[in-house]
């Protein structure tokens, strides 16, 4: 399970900025996945809220999770789709000339604090 070392991740990040900002309490965090990266967002948000609770400034934060569809742009006719099981084949010329557009992000956009 990959999405327990990403939650540790995103909790170091996150508790970076907490110590550098002298945050007291974070609620929630947001961040952006792209489709392709292969990550289950239940997973995910069940092993950040575990690794949270065991941190006072995290305890009962929650993840919010933008998801970003897998997408690419076709060299030899420019026709932009939504790329199907990894599968980075033009669906109009049926070439396999493209170039992933999105779909392969992954950042902490921001996080929500109160005092304690």
């Amino acid at each position: 399970m990959h999405e327990l070392a990403i939650a540790e991740q995103i909790v170091d990040v996150v508790m970076t900025q907490v110590e550098a900002r002298n945050v007291e309490h974070v609620t929630c965090v947001r961040i952006q996945i792209g489709d392709a990266m292969g990550i289950v967002a239940d997973s995910l948000s069940f092993s950040f809220e575990m690794i949270a609770s065991f941190t006072p400034e995290l305890e009962g934060a929650r993840l919010v999770i933008d998801r970003v569809p897998h997408r690419a742009t076709c060299r030899r006719c420019k026709q932009d789709f939504t790329v199907q099981q990894f599968i980075v084949q033009c669906p109009l010329c049926e070439k396999w000339e493209a170039d992933v557009i999105s779909g392969t992000e992954f950042r902490v956009l921001d996080m929500e604090t109160s005092t304690a």
